[in-house]
């Protein structure tokens, strides 16, 4: 099982779009592992939008929210931390969703 310590792993890179990309694309290097990546924020506050946004906000965008529960595990995260990613979490399925439901023009 991968596991990802943001603490040591992005311990100056937790704030903006491009610092959560960077995460994004180390989430999608285990994306079809038959085990979780886990996140571990131990030891971390992030509360930054961005860098939730871009990291697991687009993967709920591209996924349904039950696939991205089952490809990642977010571990000892802080409360707060962990209302943000949820809301974002939940915002970017639902705009998801809402696309795939629009009906094709004509």
């Amino acid at each position: 099982m991968a596991r990802i310590h943001i603490a040591t792993e992005y311990h100056s890179k937790r704030i903006t779009r491009s610092d959560g990309a960077e995460l994004r694309a180390a989430i999608e290097q285990h994306w079809t592992d038959p085990e979780p990546v886990v996140l571990d924020f131990a030891g971390v506050r992030i509360a930054s939008v961005s860098f939730f946004d871009e990291s697991l906000g687009r993967l709920a965008l591209l996924h349904p929210v039950d696939e991205l529960t089952t490809r990642v595990k977010v571990e000892n995260i802080d409360p707060a931390d962990r209302r943000l990613l949820d809301d974002i979490v939940r915002s970017r399925s639902r705009e998801r969703t809402e696309t795939d439901s629009d009906p094709l023009p004509g």
